[in-house]
């Protein structure tokens, strides 16, 4: 095959969708990524440009950051698997893991942030002998029947939590899953106190989407969850190592009992981990444990692959070189205020969002808190916007957020704006 046009024909025959995943562009900006260099990314037919996707946000050095390819260069040439009992890499990056993340005491690794969910509600449930599990409306906590119950709540209460988000999904999830506002503690609240007996873990992302949780319902939660004796969880899968090198916790100075790390901690090799406090992670402790007396079976046979590893202690190097995580949390601020000063110029009713280094734009006035309120803003100007951006050689995931990486310098953020420029203008 020698264009794009074949190999995306070709696609379509042998992907379901002719995808990967859930993820699709229009005909019009659809193309096939073949390398990448720092913020840049190139498609099959050359064209160059400004990547924001940053692999899913999995990229937050940017694409093959030479600390990255050196060590797993390294590391291929000793051993690119070893039996999944333990090796040296992985000893070490569980302990830089549990010295920058405070609530940390130890780790299991996984290959995606979405396994490393998976077993933290695992584990809360081994922990605490119950059932159910409370989320929020619209979060998105990856691929398990559990996380995918209720991707579009609109209605909450202790009774009505909602449908799957999937097919395939058996009914009796429901029985298990229970459905909150997001940043509403008076209706959390009453869903937990009707509920707590059987109730193990609450799991929130602490930055859901583009909006952040309060610093009185983080706070809330915490209360409610130490009084009933339910197990907080934090999907960190965006927050870790992205917003603080500790974390949500080192954000909001608020700690979880347990938490699901991905994508920034593998630099864009699949790496995840769970990861909390002593007593809850010894419930995946072969040594002293039985199903019976709690066992929870936490692990995965690739999981804490020396590849990985290696890559993931690159990453948190580079991360914890002075001046590289501050600069990125920066730029991107740069960014968003730059994006504000072109939509009051332009006089279009729309706002910037992302907290810390994340970004978009919502095209509505009303403020976004949530679920709920996020949906009143204009999807399909939003889209527009985005494909707008690719044909200026800006690459976004259409319809979804954007990311930063350490690889975005100034230069890069002025074409970014003037191309966002253009595109609103035609608007």
């Amino acid at each position: 095959m020698s264009n794009t046009a074949e190999f995306l024909k070709k696609a379509i025959d042998v992907l379901p969708g002719g995808v990967l995943g859930r993820h699709c562009y229009t005909e019009e900006s659809d193309h096939i990524p073949v390398s990448g260099s720092g913020a840049y990314l190139i498609d099959s037919v050359g064209r160059r440009y400004i990547d924001y996707s940053c692999g899913g946000g999995s990229l937050i050095l940017g694409y093959s950051h030479p600390a990255i390819v050196s060590a797993v260069q390294r590391q291929a040439e000793d051993a690119m698997q070893l039996i999944s009992i333990r090796n040296v890499p992985a000893i070490k990056l569980a302990g830089r893991i549990a010295e920058l993340v405070s609530w940390v005491d130890q780790v299991r690794f996984t290959l995606s942030g979405s396994e490393a969910v998976m077993m933290a509600l695992r584990l809360a449930r081994a922990h605490t002998g119950r059932d159910k599990v409370l989320k929020f409306d619209g979060a998105y906590h990856g691929n398990c029947d559990y996380s995918l119950w209720n991707l579009e709540h609109e209605h909450y209460s202790s009774t009505d939590t909602g449908s799957p988000g999937s097919a395939g999904i058996p009914s009796v999830i429901k029985d298990f899953v229970l459905v909150a506002p997001y940043n509403d503690l008076d209706t959390t609240k009453r869903i937990i106190e009707e509920n707590w007996r059987s109730l193990a873990a609450i799991i929130i992302e602490p930055v859901q989407r583009s909006y952040s949780a309060n610093l009185d319902f983080l706070s809330g939660l915490r209360k409610l969850c130490d009084e009933s004796g339910i197990v907080l969880v934090y999907d960190e899968v965006v927050t870790g190592f992205r917003h603080g090198l500790g974390g949500a916790a080192e954000v909001f100075g608020i700690e979880p009992d347990l938490g699901a790390f991905g994508k920034a901690l593998g630099g864009g090799m699949p790496v995840g981990a769970v990861g909390g406090k002593r007593d809850i992670m010894n419930c995946a402790n072969p040594r002293s444990n039985t199903v019976e007396a709690g066992y929870a079976y936490v692990t995965s046979s690739q999981a804490g692959n020396p590849l990985g590893m290696a890559a993931g202690i690159a990453t948190l190097d580079e991360l914890q070189r002075p001046g590289v995580l501050s600069g990125m949390h920066s730029r991107a601020e740069n960014l968003k205020d730059g994006l504000r000063e072109i939509l009051r110029f332009r006089k279009v009713e729309a706002q910037v969002v992302g907290f810390g280094p994340l970004w978009d734009l919502a095209f509505c006035t009303t403020p976004i808190i949530d679920h709920r309120s996020a949906q009143k803003a204009d999807g399909g100007k939003l889209m527009q916007f985005h494909l707008g951006l690719i044909q200026e050689g800006i690459m976004v995931r259409a319809g979804g957020r954007s990311y930063f990486s350490t690889a975005h310098n100034d230069r890069d953020l002025q074409k970014t704006l003037d191309a966002a420029d253009r595109t609103l203008r035609e608007l």
